[in-house]
């Protein structure tokens, strides 16, 4: 269950499969459909650095390069 505190650090992520995990009290892990995505301190988790993350795996899991493109 995700509590409004993570919805409220997680932003419109809360509602794509993202959720927060705190094993203890000083990591907060970012998850995603199970998956675990980043890791961050609990002093050092800050709205917009969780919502980069997944703003930043979101665009990494679903990027599909253009056929023109050289990789």
């Amino acid at each position: 269950m995700t509590t409004q505190s993570q919805i409220k650090g997680l932003g419109e992520f809360a509602d794509q499969g993202f959720t927060l995990e705190h094993p203890d009290d000083h990591v907060l892990l970012l998850m995603h459909e199970g998956e675990q995505i980043a890791v961050f301190s609990q002093t050092g988790a800050t709205q917009k650095a969780l919502q980069r993350e997944c703003a930043r795996h979101l665009k990494n899991k679903h990027f599909l390069p253009e056929k023109n493109n050289k990789i």
